[in-house]
């Protein structure tokens, strides 16, 4: 019998400062929906996943469990997981919960992707997911246009970089649970603090590997991008 899952955990306990106003940005609507709703549904519709984690500040776990998830007709269990002061305590509080639920199953995956991303396709997912299955860690990654230059602390320009060895990565970030779960023991363990993941995997000299993201995935940070997610939600 396979025991393998495949947990997504959904990072959404951060403060959403750059978007103004009152309201936390996973908590804002789009068209009539909160944002945090929209991204769970991707993965409570993905027939691949498991139950779903989903990571808060703490202060907030009764208004999500009120307004983000009881009125909508979630079809897998939703998990609501106490967030920490980082991102990374976060992610941390959600792994230790995934763990839980896999009881060790081998070969189990997690999805850790930022709740303010509401248009991750099942396509990417699937892709994220077969070659981390194989290879241990998979992110999204899309290509770099302008040409890049690395400065000094006075600004002034020090060299051109190779834009084609240089990515923007995305989530959701895929990676064997017991390897990331080394990872960010290791990272403990060494006071490393990671701008993303992937980083964390790096710093454990984990191998990961790369997928092409798409340019719809965007990030929901300030108050232009919720005017992009209006024209992709026009388009849909």
């Amino acid at each position: 019998m396979d025991r393998t899952k495949r947990i997504p955990i959904i990072v959404a306990a951060g403060k959403g400062c750059r978007m103004g106003g009152v309201t936390k940005k996973q908590y804002l609507d789009l068209d009539d929906i909160p944002v945090l709703t929209r991204t769970i549904m991707v993965f409570d519709r993905h027939d691949a996943m498991d139950d779903i984690m989903v990571v808060v500040p703490k202060e907030d776990l009764a208004y999500c469990r009120t307004n983000i998830i009881q009125p909508y007709a979630f079809s897998k269990k939703i998990h609501l997981v106490a967030g920490g002061q980082t991102r990374q305590i976060s992610v941390v509080n959600g792994i230790s919960r995934a763990v839980r639920l896999c009881d060790a199953a081998p070969g189990s995956l997690v999805l850790i992707h930022d709740g303010v991303r509401p248009f991750v396709s099942s396509d990417l997912i699937n892709r994220l997911m077969d070659i981390a299955a194989g290879k241990g860690g998979c992110i999204p990654v899309l290509c770099v246009n302008d040409t890049l230059k690395l400065t000094d602390q006075n600004r002034q320009v020090q060299k051109t970089l190779d834009r084609n060895q240089i990515f923007r990565a995305q989530t959701p970030q895929v990676f064997r649970l017991d390897l990331i779960r080394r990872a960010y023991a290791f990272a403990v363990k060494t006071h490393f603090s990671g701008t993303d993941d992937a980083s964390v995997m790096e710093h454990a000299d984990f191998a990961v590997f790369t997928t092409p993201g798409s340019s719809e995935n965007i990030k929901l940070t300030t108050p232009d991008d919720l005017v992009l997610a209006r024209c992709i939600l026009d388009q849909a």
